[in-house]
């Protein structure tokens, strides 16, 4: 089974998930292809050198954004690379785990055993974090043994085209009267994530060849729920998940800005980061259970001459990102 790893200069990042992978991964033969859309050469030089077998392939826009970074010229432009995605997915193996770069393993896997059971089972697609939701795990168990779970999605509305007018159209007043006679709410529309993710699972490639098909180098969740939906209606398939999460993600940054603050820049966190990390990449590889130290990372910003106001934005940042994820009821 390969691995798919999706990077945007976040080395510091992709690392701690490389080094988990060989930590945790038993039984492991398969390919790592690390899909990157602009990390500047010099670290993906290291990443190398630091894992010779991986597959580096970069986007269409990996020069012109490479480029902007490395002149810290943060105006990139808002280009995601699915289409690369959607290639390297037709030469993957016939089920893949999907990963972003600050997602790493927490907990040992077989994956010689996932893929047989994801073949037995006939699986789209089997979660293997959920950052403690509930809500976008099936909770009607249909099928349990003492390391996987097959669920019922407690979707009750499985039309592509009915899904597309109560969750894709954008008019206020239309998506106001659909709420107020209870046709749509933030739990249903929680629902349909028991049957998507963007990343953190195993997918079948069928199942994520028809989610990104004409994505147009944009991540549209709903056009990709709609597209998860017919491929549902039109094949017999399951989903499912491990029992425990045996992944986390990081809180600490982002690849796109988010937030805009007077003194604080996500892009140049980055390069911060991203700096220190070529010399002293063992403190990026500690501590797994846990996200990366706050508190080191006030330090190395302090080191960097960053200023008091530009770590209290980056706390701030911090702070709003977790909640983006805490109101639809993540456990952060």
């Amino acid at each position: 089974m390969d691995i798919i790893i999706k990077s945007f200069n976040r080395a510091y990042y992709l690392d701690r998930c490389l080094f988990s992978i060989f930590l945790f991964v038993k039984n492991f033969n398969g390919k790592i292809f690390i899909l990157d859309d602009g990390t500047p050469q010099v670290y993906l030089d290291k990443i190398k050198l630091k894992y010779p077998d991986v597959i580096i392939i970069k986007s269409d826009n990996y020069k012109q954004k490479s480029k902007l970074i490395e002149s810290q010229n943060y105006e990139l432009p808002e280009i995601i690379p699915s289409k690369l995605w959607y290639e390297v997915a037709k030469i993957a193996s016939d089920y893949f785990i999907v990963l972003e770069d600050d997602i790493w393993f927490t907990k040992q896997i077989d994956i010689a055993r996932l893929r047989r059971y994801c073949e037995k089972e006939n699986l789209a697609l089997l979660k293997l974090f959920w950052v403690s939701n509930k809500k976008v795990i099936g909770d009607n168990v249909i099928k349990q043994n003492d390391d996987f779970v097959i669920y019922k999605t407690g979707i009750k509305i499985k039309q592509p085209i009915i899904y597309k007018y109560l969750y894709t159209k954008h008019n206020i007043i239309w998506q106001k009267l659909l709420r107020i006679h209870g046709l749509v709410s933030t739990t249903q529309a929680l629902k349909y994530y028991t049957i998507y993710s963007v990343a953190g699972a195993i997918f079948k490639k069928s199942y994520f060849l028809s989610i990104w098909k004409n994505s147009a180098n944009k991540v549209n969740e709903k056009e990709q729920i709609k597209n998860a939906l017919k491929y549902v209606k039109d094949n017999k398939v399951y989903f499912g998940r491990t029992n425990i999460e045996v992944l986390k993600t990081g809180f600490m940054s982002s690849a796109s800005s988010k937030y805009n603050y007077s003194r604080f820049s996500i892009h140049n966190f980055n390069y911060v980061l991203n700096n220190f990390w070529l010399s002293n990449d063992s403190f990026f590889s500690t501590n797994l259970e846990s996200d990366l130290d706050e508190n080191k990372i006030k330090d190395i910003l302090k080191s960097n001459d960053k200023s008091d106001t530009y770590i209290n934005q980056w706390q701030d940042w911090v702070g709003n990102f977790k909640q983006e994820f805490r109101v639809i009821g993540c456990d952060i």
